[in-house]
């Protein structure tokens, strides 16, 4: 007997059951399902999720009809680049500006009463993926310390502000860390000691042209990752990393140190390292990348050694304070890519897998198909044949999985079937790159040099989701390249990069542009000119009806 021979009642019961993804693929087996739950708004619903890459919000009181309209406006929004909403916020360019989470931050110093302070101000981001609310919160601090990284999380109440401390004399230059209640700006309750300091492996004052900068700082569960670069000209320079849990301020007793350094937790027991390790490097010793800086009376000098193809390096914390250095999987980047100028893992601001997203969100990015996005530059005269200045390796995060004991490495040649190499383009430079779920979002200068009225940037959005290409079908099936708006130019296209395909969304419609942060509802383009910062926040989406 076979399944399309029950009656309709039956098969509506069975497509009931199914989770988003089975019913996407029965679907897609048979057209009579398919205009089955074409007709059922909330068997529709879940088949739209899957289609998107989406998944179900914890608990919400919407009904699947009424998020079903928010789920398409998001989804056709980002393919389109036509957003709902525009937010702007012009202020005095600060010291540091960016996103974290579902918050826009800038912070900078200021006088009150002939003393010197910083302040901090945090401004929640709209999102047509939650409840309307009447007035989106806004929170200002006032801090004695200068802020040079700030991270939030807001499901935890939880604010981390990163400072530097240079020593008057001969002595360490250290980190420190504060975690805050981000509504209060006080110590975190949950926080045994009110800030972590992070010990450097630099002394004293730095010579001319050396800088040391907070790069990264990261929030996951119970850990935070710090990682400081010290620089020096002509680009060089080398990054320490350490692990600390903020509940009782104790740091892993491992810790990393690179030319190249970049990381992501990837969960409370799994932790990603991209390196440029040297030939003479023990991979079977355990011990971190050694540094290739070598210390003079005078600064920091490069200690030449040969060096071997970046790689990717996933270290198992088995029970969230310590880190084992035996447990450890890598994962060799071509033999070619020997002579790189930059290298960078581009954080994913999507929620990961087990975090709970806010209370009464409608959908989010599915966290088992998260994009990880590895961006290396090569030297101007180093660039491998076939390869442009600037390439992204773009893989799923659950790729990398935390290891078993013992360690393994596997060479390119094993695993590149499961990433997709994407060159970008070289006619003009590429700047701020940001993941969203499996969106990558960055920009390209139109003449930096101009500064007329008119000068215009072209930001970019590569989109990876396995369906992404049947979505974009949908909107406007007779087109084989779409443009979305005639007085700009923005348009879309299927995009092949060897055996995968992923959809280009390009777009002028954005003036000129110095940086860009991105989030699952909205682009955030940062324009600094005279003194002046004009952000723009352009949301996508709609309010359920």
């Amino acid at each position: 007997m076979s399944l399309l021979s029950l009656s309709r009642e039956l098969l509506l019961i069975i497509l009931e059951e199914l989770d988003p993804i089975s019913l996407l693929h029965f679907c897609k087996s048979s057209q009579y399902i398919h205009s089955i739950v074409a007709n059922y708004s909330t068997l529709l619903y879940r088949y739209e999720l899957a289609l998107s890459g989406m998944k179900d919000g914890i608990s919400s009181s919407y009904s699947p009809r009424a998020r079903l309209d928010p789920l398409l406006r998001h989804r056709n929004g980002w393919l389109t680049l036509n957003w709902t909403s525009e937010d702007r916020l012009r202020i005095p360019t600060p010291t540091i500006v960016g996103v974290s989470g579902r918050f826009l931050y800038h912070a900078s110093e200021s006088s009150y009463h002939g003393l010197f302070q910083w302040s901090l101000h945090i401004y929640e981001l709209r999102s047509y993926r939650t409840p309307p609310v009447d007035k989106l919160q806004y929170c200002k601090f006032n801090l004695p310390f200068e802020i040079r990284k700030v991270a939030i999380d807001a499901v935890q109440n939880l604010l981390v502000l990163a400072e530097l401390h240079f020593p008057s004399q001969d002595g360490p230059i250290t980190a420190s860390l504060h975690f805050l209640d981000m509504w209060t700006c006080q110590q975190h309750p949950q926080a045994q000691n009110l800030r972590f300091q992070f010990q450097t492996d630099w002394w004293g004052t730095l010579p001319p042209g050396h800088r040391i900068s907070i790069e990264r700082v990261q929030i996951y569960g119970m850990m935070v990752g710090l990682s400081v670069r010290l620089g020096v000209e002509e680009g060089e320079g080398t990054t320490e990393l350490v692990l600390v849990n903020w509940h009782t301020g104790i740091e892993q007793q491992q810790r990393f140190t690179g030319d190249l350094l970049s990381f992501d937790i990837l969960s409370e027991s799994c932790l990603m390292v991209l390196s440029h390790p040297d030939e003479d490097e023990d991979d079977d010793s355990g011990e971190s990348a050694a540094s290739t800086w070598e210390r003079s009376p005078d600064g920091l000098y490069l200690h030449e050694r040969g060096k071997r193809s970046p790689q990717i390096t996933i270290h198992h914390i088995p029970d969230g304070r310590r880190l084992r250095s035996a447990q450890v999987i890598s994962y060799d980047l071509p033999e070619l890519w020997k002579a790189i100028s930059f290298q960078q893992i581009c954080p994913n601001t999507s929620l990961k897998p087990n975090i709970a997203p806010p209370t009464g969100t409608f959908f989010h990015s599915d966290p088992s198909q998260r994009t990880t996005v590895i961006l290396v530059e090569f030297p101007s005269h180093s660039i491998p044949a076939g390869c442009s200045k600037k390439v992204a390796l773009v893989m799923k995060e659950s790729l990398f999985q935390p290891p078993s004991l013992g360690d393994k490495t596997l060479s390119w040649q094993e695993w590149q079937d499961r990433c997709t190499v994407i060159h970008l383009p070289d006619d003009s430079e590429a700047h701020a790159f940001e993941v969203v779920g499996r969106k990558l979002v960055f920009f390209q200068s139109a003449g930096e040099e101009n500064y007329v009225a008119d000068s215009r940037s072209r930001l970019h959005v590569l989109d990876f989701n396995d369906y992404a290409a049947e979505c974009l079908r949908s909107i406007a099936p007779q087109s084989p390249a779409w443009s979305w708006n005639e007085k700009w130019a923005t348009a879309s296209k299927i995009v092949k990069a060897g055996a995968a395909e992923f959809i280009r969304t390009s777009t002028t419609q954005v003036q000129s542009i110095t940086w860009v942060d991105a989030t699952e509802d909205a682009v955030i383009l940062y324009n600094e000119r005279e003194g002046q910062t004009v952000i723009r926040v352009l949301t996508f989406g709609d309010t359920p009806a």
